[in-house]
C-alpha cells in the first residue's frame, strides 16, 4: 500500500536473559537445598538479580515486542523471586526495624503450591510454543515448587537443580542457535 511505512524489528531476543536468570537463582538455591553450601546470601543476591531483575528485564522487553507469553512468564517469576528474597531477608537479617517471624509451614505450602498451579498452567501453553527445551523447563519448574511444597530434602534440592541447568541449556541453545547459527537439540 501507498504511505505503509513497515519497521523491522532488529533488536536481541530477551529470552536467553530471562532463561539465564531463572537457571542460576534455581541452580544455586538447588545446591543450598541439597546441602552443598550453607550460605544463602549467595542464594538470595542471585534470586533478586538474576531472578528477579534479569526475568524483569525479559519481561519487558518481551512485552515491547508483543510476545505475551514470555511477557507475563517471566514477569510473574521476577516478582516470585522478589518475594521470595524478601521473605528470606525479613525473616533473618530483618526489614524496617526488625526482623519478622519465620514463615508458617502453611504459609509456605500454599504459597508455594500456588505458585505451582500457575506454573502448570503455563505450562500447557509451552506445548502450544512447541520447543522442546522450554517445555522440560516449565515441566521442571512445576515439579520445583510441588516437591518444595511437598517433599523438600534431597528430592526437592535435585530437581530445583535439574530445573537450574534446563533453565541455563535453554538459554544457551537460544543464542547459539539465533547468533551462531549452532544447531544444538532444543
Amino acid at each position: 500500500m501507498d504511505g505503509e511505512v513497515i519497521i523491522k524489528d532488529t533488536t536481541a531476543s530477551p529470552a536467553p536473559l530471562g532463561f539465564f536468570g531463572l537457571g542460576f537463582a534455581a541452580t544455586f538455591l538447588g545446591l543450598l537445598i541439597m546441602g552443598v553450601f550453607a550460605d544463602a546470601v549467595m542464594v538470595v543476591s542471585t534470586a533478586i538479580f538474576l531472578g528477579g531483575f534479569a526475568q524483569l528485564f525479559a519481561s519487558i522487553e518481551l512485552w515491547r515486542k508483543g510476545d505475551t507469553f514470555g511477557a507475563s512468564a517471566f514477569g510473574a517469576f521476577a516478582l516470585f523471586w522478589f518475594s521470595w528474597a524478601f521473605i528470606q531477608i525479613a525473616t533473618t537479617i530483618g526489614i524496617f526495624g526488625g526482623v519478622m517471624d519465620p514463615i508458617s509451614v502453611a504459609a509456605n505450602f500454599w504459597y508455594l503450591i500456588i505458585w505451582g498451579i500457575i506454573a502448570t498452567l503455563l505450562t500447557i501453553v509451552t506445548f502450544k510454543i512447541g520447543v522442546k527445551a522450554i517445555i522440560v523447563t516449565f515441566i521442571l519448574l512445576d515439579l520445583t515448587f510441588f516437591s518444595i511444597a511437598l517433599v523438600g530434602g534431597m528430592v526437592a534440592g535435585i530437581i530445583t537443580l535439574l530445573l537450574g541447568l534446563a533453565s541455563l541449556y535453554t538459554a544457551i541453545a537460544l543464542i547459539m542457535d539465533e547468533v551462531g547459527k549452532i544447531k544444538i537439540p532444543y
